[in-house]
């Protein structure tokens, strides 16, 4: 019973994940982004004004004969006035799903026969008609894992290992376009222009040093971005300091840093309690100061802000360094 309660546990975890994901690439501005600097090596081609919302949803017909309904992460039409020039979708995974190319296939067909169908083809306002000629498809799989390389397949038949090799070249293939999103290189996640920097960058810094420190960048979107950092680390007081710098002018590096140091004193007051209990507030205090200096010098917080957040003067804190090799 424990297995399966934390099993149900870690996938509603994944789900908040996902949406708050979502949740941030259905703004045009950051859709745009995504789509140009991965596909289109940064040069702004697709403007956020020229994207318009697509039904992320279609139906299929399954096994038993009864009609199903299969739903995109996010998608948008790419028009210019009422000139459609691609549907674009793009789908989050934090896991290796090895159907993958065949879910796909299963959406961009169900896109293509849309195509055919042009009342069906009408965006969510109703008002802009497919035009006549046929545009291409394309989805996006936006892996996010910084444990984990994708390893499953990315074509068709790699699928089908029972193919015989004689029907080999009569058998269609199928690619999947994968950025693995923690492994970008650090060239690719600095032409990133909108929030979804923010999150490339979190997940690489992930992936090379356990740890986060957020660029001395504006955010738009700062509730979604709280948000999805409060799935991400499971950590309620992101939504609590979104509500306190609320109309304020602050960077992401700055709300970082508040947030620290609110952890690290919380952290210290709960700390000192307990040691205080054991063997005397004063021995407990000042043994709660250096676990908490040690911590942030693992974190590589600057000498300043650890003696700060520790309540130790700047030479305290300078003597704990070095006895512990930090410094």
């Amino acid at each position: 019973m424990g297995m399966k309660s934390e099993s149900r546990g870690e996938a509603a975890a994944l789900a908040e994940k996902d949406i708050t994901q979502k949740q941030l690439a259905e703004y045009e501005d950051v859709f745009a982004d995504i789509v140009n600097v991965l596909l289109l090596d940064g040069e702004p081609l697709i403007k956020p004004e020229e994207l318009k919302p697509a039904k992320p949803a279609s139906t299929y017909q399954s096994r038993d004969s009864k009609l199903r309904l299969q739903e995109r992460d996010v998608a948008k039409f790419w028009q210019k006035g009422h000139i459609r020039l691609a549907f674009i979708g793009l789908e989050n995974q934090t896991s290796v799903l090895r159907m993958m190319p065949l879910r796909v296939i299963g959406y961009d067909g169900a896109a293509y026969r849309d195509e055919l169908n042009p009342d069906k083809a009408a965006d969510e306002t109703g008002t802009d008609k497919a035009p006549p000629q046929l545009y291409p498809v394309i989805t996006i799989i936006l892996y996010f894992n910084h444990e984990r390389r994708w390893t499953g397949p990315r074509t068709l038949k790699e699928c089908l290992p029972q193919l015989p090799p004689k029907l080999d070249r009569y058998v269609n293939d199928y690619k999947l376009h994968v950025f693995e999103i923690a492994w970008l290189p650090d060239e690719t996640v600095a032409k990133f222009t909108s929030d979804f920097r923010f999150l490339a960058d979190y997940y690489v810094q992930l992936r090379q040093t356990k740890q986060w420190q957020p660029m001395p960048r504006r955010a738009k979107h700062v509730k979604e971005l709280f948000e999805l950092f409060r799935a991400l680390t499971k950590d309620n007081r992101f939504m609590a300091m979104y509500e306190q710098q609320k109309g304020e002018e602050k960077d992401m590096a700055s709300i970082a840093l508040d947030y620290w140091e609110d952890f690290y004193l919380t952290k210290g007051r709960t700390e000192g309690r307990a040691e205080g209990e054991a063997r005397g507030r004063a021995e407990g205090i000042e043994a709660t100061k250096e676990e908490n200096a040690l911590t942030m010098f693992a974190d590589h917080l600057p000498l300043e802000k650890i003696a700060k957040y520790s309540n130790l003067t700047l030479q305290e804190a300078e003597a704990i360094g070095k006895r512990h090799g930090y410094l």
